[in-house]
């Protein structure tokens, strides 16, 4: 077979037998502990990675209704701090634009359908600016609605939904659960918005 001669590891190798084919067949709990870890590891720290960005966001959303209502009581008390505090006429000026049963915790989401970049941040930015709390931006991809049009889930947010359009100058309102499954309000911005 071999133009070489026939030396002593030759013969020792055809005297042994195949090595490492008859090992122990490793136990079911081995195989499967990488996948469990996984499986139980990643959804526990998504989980606290969610707690700890959702406390931030609540300890900011809980702190202007308690700005909010600190005004209102003041008054009764003494009325020469209100002029010198800059933060209780802010508060006012806000109560009175937005109105008493505006909502700013309401949750905003505005979803660029327009087609331009940037503008539903911009608009989200406004919002915030004013004192909603709870805005958020997005593309939009569907073809419906034609014209810009501002969702809001019951009647209960009618006044938070008008002062948000004449905030944004949108006159189209349509109160439809549907179309806000995750947020309170939703705001498509159209070309018809610029």
């Amino acid at each position: 077979m071999s133009e070489y001669p026939e030396d002593e590891f030759d013969v020792a190798g055809r005297e042994r037998g195949p090595e490492g084919v008859h090992r122990e067949p490793r136990s079911l709990l081995r195989v499967l502990a990488p996948f469990l870890a996984v499986i139980v590891i990643v959804p526990l720290l998504a989980w606290g990675v969610v707690s700890l960005m959702s406390d931030d966001g609540d300890q900011q959303a809980e702190e202007p209704p308690t700005e909010q209502v600190e005004p209102t009581t003041e008054p009764e008390d003494s009325a020469t701090e209100e002029p010198t505090s800059e933060e209780a006429t802010t508060e006012e000026a806000t109560e009175e634009e937005t109105g008493a049963d505006v909502i700013l915790t309401t949750s905003v989401s505005v979803l660029n359908g327009a087609g331009v970049s940037g503008i539903a941040g911009e608009q989200a930015a406004i919002l915030e600016e004013e004192g909603f709390t709870s805005v958020g931006a997005a593309d939009y991809g569907s073809s419906a609605p034609d014209v810009t049009t501002l969702y809001y889930r019951n009647a209960d947010l009618a006044p938070t939904a008008e002062a948000i359009g004449e905030l944004l100058g949108i006159d189209n309102l349509v109160e439809a659960a549907s179309a806000t499954q995750n947020v309170e309000i939703a705001i498509v911005l159209r070309p018809d918005f610029l």
